[in-house]
């Protein structure tokens, strides 16, 4: 078993691995659409990608009655987007949503996606994809 440490938006392994894991971080990238196609290229044929997101809707409207949508907005705003944005990024932010995390998979070239709750932690969701 070998692990790496590295910019996502640059990984190039020498041997594909057979799983990639990405934990609250998608959202934080400068390029989150080429660290998508990178963990995808990333990875044998079948190989499992795994992402750890918040669960928010795309929309702010829907958001209303989720108590944890204020914090999720403010750290977004305070730290997430500033950070991407400070570098020339997408600025996707904590609260980019589901939605958009599923588009940003299928561009990437990810196949069916399963979205599930993350057990004792409804504020983000799990992602799971396989590479054709």
């Amino acid at each position: 078993m070998t692990f790496e440490q590295c910019d996502a938006a640059e990984l190039q392994p020498e041997e594909p691995f057979d799983v990639v894991v990405v934990f609250n971080a998608v959202h934080d990238q400068v390029d989150p659409a080429a660290m998508l196609r990178r963990a995808r290229e990333a990875l044998v044929p079948g190989g499992l990608f795994v992402m750890n997101e918040p669960r928010m809707p795309d929309a702010l409207e829907d958001n209303l009655d989720n108590p944890m949508a204020p914090f999720t907005y403010s750290v977004s705003t305070l730290h997430c987007m500033t950070v991407s944005l400070a570098h020339g990024g997408a600025g996707l932010g904590t609260g980019w949503g589901e939605q958009a995390a599923l588009r940003l998979l299928d561009e990437a070239g990810f196949g069916d996606v399963t979205v599930e709750t993350v057990p004792r932690d409804p504020g983000n969701a799990l992602f799971a994809t396989g590479a054709p």
